[in-house]
């Protein structure tokens, strides 16, 4: 059996939204699991609907990796599966958490919580490198927009950012 988690509750007049510490010695399975049990219960963004062969699927926002056009549809990658959506980018993008999702290019959304490293080596241009190893490019218009909003998000979270040079 599983020791018990220990909750410590701070009572800070200063502190206007909740903040949740986790505090452990490496991030492992059961750590991933707080956090998602988290984020499950203060999510107040909906479920996305995705297709794949005619069969509708929730897909969590936190399963998201990247929305994108491809031969006029608009396609979700989540959980390493590639869904249909009968919405636009437009209307996605007003549903998904701003807090998330960021617009990279006309025709694709990311989920910043979910890039791991830019690569700059391509003088004007920058490219996305996803935790699963999968790549985009961010349109210039949107590119320094995108590297500070994941370094910001990454910096408040502690989590490691790699910027890659070659």
């Amino acid at each position: 059996m599983r020791n018990p988690v220990n909750i410590e509750i701070q009572i800070d007049p200063k502190c206007h939204d909740p903040v949740i510490l986790i505090r452990t010695d490496r991030k492992n399975q059961r750590v991933e699991d707080i956090v998602h049990a988290i984020e499950t219960c203060a999510d107040s963004y909906p479920m996305i609907v995705g297709y794949r062969d005619n069969e509708l699927e929730l897909l969590s926002q936190r399963d998201i990796l990247r929305i994108y056009t491809e031969a006029r549809k608009v396609k979700i990658c989540a959980a390493g599966e590639i869904f249909e959506s009968r919405k636009n980018l437009a209307w996605l993008e007003t549903v998904l958490n701003p807090d998330r999702f960021i617009r990279i290019s006309r025709s694709e959304i990311v989920n910043i919580r979910k890039i791991d490293r830019f690569d700059f080596s391509i003088a004007g241009t920058v490219h996305i490198i996803f935790d699963d190893g999968s790549m985009t490019w961010a349109a210039r218009r949107y590119g320094s927009e995108t590297e500070e909003r994941s370094f910001s998000f990454r910096f408040i979270h502690g989590e490691p950012i790699t910027p890659s040079l070659c």
